[in-house]
């Protein structure tokens, strides 16, 4: 090892070496900011789910557009616009649970549909601006004939943001990928009420000219019944606020 070579991964002169910090404060405020950054994204996401939602019944919002539905009629794709973010997606119904039934129309009347999506561009919550959004979710989405959609299956996301703390900015490149367990809506509601999202995810944050590369895992718990929402990561539990996209430790 040869700390005076700048392409030696142990040169503490090289500013793209990654550092492993020791430090409880700054390990905890790592901590926080990834908490912040995964509330803001989970937060922001509710609208486009409250929308894959409606698709699947048939109902297109402005934006939407169904481009094609497959030599059956019963394989549907489509493409939208949400401010600043862009989707494709295609999707197909069944008419129950039962594993092999055959694809009925989605038009409201069905069970569920299996969804896959893509995603890309930007968005915002609160003081967190999300950009080179790149994601891919593939969901099965039942009871939609309900207007109670629950959503499972799992999701890949990259996104790239920033955190202020004290003064001081970290930018962050992250990856996630998440598995969606009973995630419910119910009849006009605009957030989840149940459910669970369990998240590993990967980090490069920089701040003050110092890179620092982990990994973490997290789980978010929807609370029903006046219950709290929480987001626990890596061990350390967090109150998750819905409609502000924020989250505090407890």
């Amino acid at each position: 090892m040869d700390p005076t070579d700048p392409t030696d991964p142990t040169d503490p002169t090289d500013p793209t070496d990654p550092t492993d910090p020791t430090d409880p404060a700054l390990l905890a405020q790592d901590n926080d900011e990834v908490a912040a950054i995964l509330a803001a994204h989970l937060a922001a996401e509710f609208p486009a789910q409250l929308i894959v939602a409606d698709v699947s019944r048939g109902n297109y919002p402005e934006g939407f557009t169904l481009t094609g539905t497959g030599a059956d009629g019963l394989e549907y794709t489509g493409t939208g616009v949400l401010g600043a973010l862009n989707f494709e997606f295609s999707y197909f119904c069944h008419g129950d649970p039962t594993p092999g039934d055959p694809s009925v129309p989605c038009d409201g009347t069905a069970h569920h549909s299996h969804f896959t999506l893509t995603q890309t561009g930007a968005q915002a919550m609160g003081e967190i601006n999300m950009t080179a959004i790149s994601r891919t979710a593939e969901w099965e989405i039942r009871d939609i004939a309900l207007a109670k959609a629950r959503f499972f299956g799992t999701d890949a996301l990259s996104l790239q943001t920033s955190v202020t703390t004290a003064g001081v900015r970290a930018d962050y490149d992250l990856g996630f990928e998440a598995t969606y367990t009973q995630v419910r809506y119910l009849a006009a509601q605009s957030i989840p009420t149940l459910g669970t999202i369990d998240f590993t995810v990967s980090v490069d944050r920089t701040r003050d000219g110092d890179l620092r590369t982990f990994d973490a895992t997290a789980q978010v718990t929807y609370g029903g019944n006046a219950a709290p929402t929480t987001l626990v990561l890596d061990g350390v539990t967090y109150s998750f606020d819905l409609a502000s996209g924020t989250a505090t430790r407890i």
